[in-house]
C-alpha cells in the first residue's frame, strides 16, 4: 500500500521539485538584477553569477567556448610574439684584432700601398660606394646616383645631414677637394692616375657630378675611396701633407671615431682605439670599441690570439693558418681577387733582358710542386694574371708547361753553358735566413763569356730573387730557388722587412726578380698593372711592362661599355703578356679571417681587397636586445 502511494505521488513530488527549483531561480535572478545599480551593462558582481541564468547544458558550452577564447588568444599572442618581436642587435661589446704590420697612413689619399692602412681608412672614413658582403657595390655616402647616356657623366646626391666625427657638416664640397686633392701632383696620391684626367663639381651642397672624357667601364667602382673633410685638410701644404697629424689622428665620416694610439719605447705604434660614431648615417654600429694590436710577424699574432690577449686575426693566407684556433674563434674563409707572381725587372739583370733566359725559367717553375709543398689545398695554380677572375667563358691562352729539359736546351742556346761539374755556393747570408745550411749548393752553375772594356770575362748566371718577411713567401722563395738552380741559375734570397718593403724596393724598383702578390680588385682592369705609363711609382706595373699593342688594348677594355668585347680585348693582351714573359704568375690564395664567436652579423664572403672585410662592421654586433618590429 505504501509503495503504491509512493509511486502514485512521484510524478507530483518531481513536478513540485521542479516547481521550487524554478521559484528559487527567479528569486536569485531577481536578485543578481538588483545589483546593476541601474546600469545597462552587467557589472563583474553579476557575472560572477551567470550560471545562475543558463542550464546545465548552456553552462558546460559556455565554459568551453571560454576555454577556446582563452587558447586562441594564447596562440595568437605567441604568434604576434614571434612576428612582430624581433632579437635586434644593441650598442654594446668590444672586438680586439691583431694585425701584423703598422699604420703609417690612416688617409685614403695615401692608403692604397699598405694593407695595415687600408684596414684602418676603413673603419674612419666614408666613400659615394661601398662594397656588400659579396662584393658588389652599393650607395654608402651617395643617396642616388645617375649615368647619362654617353657614360661619361655621373651624378650623385648625397644624403642629408651627414656629418664628420668632429660635428661639422659633411657636403659635396668636401667630395671635390678630396678628387682635386688626389688630382694635385705634390699629394703624390696613387690614386692620381685613375682621377687626373676626372673633372668634378659641385652643383650644391648635396649633388656632386664627376665628367670623363671618354667612356670607364670601372669608373663606379673607382669612387670608393674615402673622403676627407676639407674643413680640416685644405689649410694643409700638399707637399707636406703626409706628415700631418691628420694621418695617425684622423677624422672622417665612417662608423668608427678615432679615440687613442699608443706606442712603444722605439717610436713603433703599438695599438690603436676606435669608438663607435653616433651620428653614423646608416645602421649602427654597435660595437662600442674596435681596439688593433701590431704584431711584426704572424707567429706573434697567432701566440697573441692563443693567449687571449686579442679576440681575432686580420686576414691571413688559409696556407698558414695551420694552427687550431684558441677556442673560441670561428673561421671565415674569404675570396679575395689576388694572385702571386714572379715580377722581372729586366733593367737591373742583362741576363734577364734576354727573352730566352725567361722563357728558360718560367718552363723551370712548377706551380703544382710550389703550391703543393707550401700550401696543399689553400691555394690554386694559376698562369694568367685576370681571367681565372673575370668569369668569362672565352677560351684562355695555352697553360705554361713545366719542363726542365727544355729550360736547360733555350739557355744553352742562348750562350749559358755549364760548368765542369763544380758546385758554387749560393749566397750564405741567403742560406741562413731561408733557414738552410750555411754551405748549401746548386748541382751546378751555367757561365758565359760576356765582352766589358775590350776583355771578355766570364760571368756566373746569378739572379737575386727578393720577396717580403712572411713564412709562406720564405717557403716559395726556397722553392723556386731548388727549381731554377736545377738548370744551372744560381740564385740569391733577399728577405726584405714587410715594413720597407714599399719604400726600399717597390718605389725605386730596386729588385731584380720580386715575389709579390697584387690584388685586382672588384673591377678586374688590368691597366694599373700592366699598362706602360704605370711603370714607375707610384704605378703598380711592377715588372715594368712595356708594349704599345698592349698598352693600346687596354685602353680599349676601359672605354667599352661592351663585356663581350671587353674580354676579347683582354684575351688578345693576355696573349701579348705571355709572349713576352714579363712575369711569371704562380697561385691565388684563398684567405681566412678567424673572428670570435660571439661576434654576429658578418657578412663579408667575396672581398675585393682585404680591407673589405670590414666593408659591413657596422653591422657587427655582441649584445642583442627584444625590440617591436613591423617591417
Amino acid at each position: 500500500m505504501r509503495a503504491a502511494l509512493l509511486r502514485v505521488a512521484s510524478p507530483f513530488t518531481k513536478l513540485w521539485r521542479a516547481s521550487h527549483f524554478e521559484r528559487n531561480q527567479k528569486l536569485d535572478q531577481t536578485l543578481i538584477t538588483s545589483l546593476r545599480d541601474g546600469k545597462k551593462i552587467p557589472s563583474w558582481r553579476q557575472l560572477r553569477y551567470l550560471a545562475k541564468f543558463y542550464t546545465e547544458r548552456e553552462v558546460l558550452v559556455t565554459r568551453l567556448a571560454s576555454l577556446l577564447l582563452i587558447v586562441s588568444l594564447a596562440v595568437l599572442g605567441f604568434s604576434l610574439y614571434k612576428t612582430y618581436v624581433k632579437i635586434m642587435p644593441a650598442v654594446g661589446g668590444e672586438y680586439v684584432e691583431a694585425v701584423v704590420g703598422s699604420p703609417t697612413y690612416i688617409n685614403p689619399l695615401f692608403s692604397q700601398t699598405s694593407s695595415v692602412d687600408q684596414d684602418l681608412t676603413r673603419l674612419v672614413f666614408s666613400s659615394l660606394v661601398n662594397f656588400d658582403g659579396n662584393g658588389a657595390l652599393t650607395p654608402d655616402l651617395a643617396d642616388s646616383f645617375t649615368i647619362d647616356d654617353k657614360q661619361t657623366t655621373y651624378t650623385f646626391i648625397l644624403k642629408p645631414d651627414l656629418r664628420w666625427h668632429d660635428g661639422e657638416p659633411l657636403t659635396a664640397d668636401d667630395v671635390v677637394f678630396t678628387v682635386q686633392s688626389i688630382k694635385d701632383v705634390n699629394f703624390k696620391s696613387p690614386l692620381y692616375s685613375a682621377f687626373r684626367n676626372v673633372q668634378v663639381r659641385s652643383d650644391d651642397e648635396r649633388t656632386v657630378s664627376f665628367t670623363l672624357s671618354e667612356p670607364f667601364s670601372p669608373f663606379l667602382s673607382l669612387l670608393t675611396f674615402g673622403i676627407l673633410p676639407a674643413h680640416l685638410w685644405s689649410d694643409i701644404d700638399p707637399l707636406h701633407a703626409s706628415l700631418a697629424e691628420l694621418n695617425l689622428k684622423p677624422i672622417g665620416s665612417g662608423p668608427y671615431l678615432f679615440a687613442s694610439l699608443s706606442k712603444d719605447k722605439k717610436g713603433n705604434i703599438r695599438e690603436y682605439l676606435f669608438e663607435r660614431f653616433e651620428d653614423y648615417h646608416q645602421t649602427g654600429p654597435f660595437l662600442k670599441q674596435i681596439t688593433f694590436k701590431f704584431y711584426s710577424s704572424l707567429d706573434e699574432a697567432q701566440a697573441a690570439l692563443v693567449d687571449g690577449n686579442v679576440d681575432g686575426l686580420g686576414l691571413v693566407a688559409s696556407s698558414i693558418n695551420n694552427q687550431p684556433a684558441a677556442g673560441n674563434q670561428n673561421v671565415h674563409q674569404l675570396d679575395l681577387p689576388q694572385y702571386t707572381a714572379l715580377f722581372f725587372n729586366q733593367g737591373a739583370n742583362a741576363a734577364l733582358a734576354d727573352k730566352n733566359v725567361r722563357q728558360a725559367l718560367a718552363l723551370a717553375t712548377s706551380r703544382k710542386q710550389i703550391v703543393a709543398a707550401t700550401f696543399g689545398a689553400n691555394a690554386e695554380p694559376i698562369d694568367d694574371p685576370l681571367l681565372s677572375f673575370f668569369g668569362q667563358n672565352i677560351e684562355k691562352p695555352p697553360e705554361m708547361i713545366f719542363d726542365p729539359a727544355q729550360a736547360a736546351a733555350l739557355l744553352d742556346a742562348s750562350g749559358w753553358r755549364k760548368t765542369d761539374g763544380d758546385n758554387i755556393a749560393t749566397s750564405t747570408q741567403a742560406n741562413i735566413q731561408l733557414g738552410l745550411p750555411e754551405s748549401a749548393s746548386a748541382p751546378y752553375v751555367r757561365q758565359k763569356k760576356i765582352k766589358r772594356d775590350n776583355k771578355e770575362e766570364l760571368v756566373n748566371l746569378e739572379i737575386k730573387l727578393t720577396t717580403v718577411q712572411k713564412d709562406e713567401n720564405i717557403q716559395v722563395a726556397e722553392k723556386i730557388r731548388e727549381l731554377w738552380q736545377g738548370v744551372g741559375v744560381k740564385v740569391n734570397v733577399e728577405i726584405v722587412d714587410l715594413s720597407r718593403v714599399q719604400r726600399d724596393v717597390i718605389k725605386p724598383r730596386a729588385y731584380e726578380v720580386l715575389l709579390f702578390g697584387q690584388i685586382l680588385g672588384r673591377d678586374p682592369d688590368p691597366y694599373p698593372f700592366w699598362h706602360s705609363s704605370q711603370a714607375n711609382d707610384p704605378g703598380l706595373n711592377l715588372a715594368l711592362y712595356n708594349n704599345k699593342e698592349a698598352d693600346k688594348l687596354l685602353e680599349e677594355a676601359r672605354r667599352t661599355t661592351d663585356p663581350d668585347k671587353r674580354a676579347r680585348d683582354y684575351l688578345e693582351f693576355e696573349k701579348k703578356l705571355n709572349a713576352d714573359i714579363p712575369a711569371i704568375f704562380l697561385y691565388s690564395l684563398k684567405y681566412s679571417y678567424l673572428l670570435p664567436n660571439n661576434i654576429q652579423g658578418v657578412k663579408a664572403v667575396k672581398i675585393n681587397q682585404t680591407s673589405d672585410r670590414f666593408s659591413t662592421i657596422n653591422e657587427w654586433y655582441v649584445k642583442t636586445q627584444k625590440r617591436l618590429h613591423f617591417r
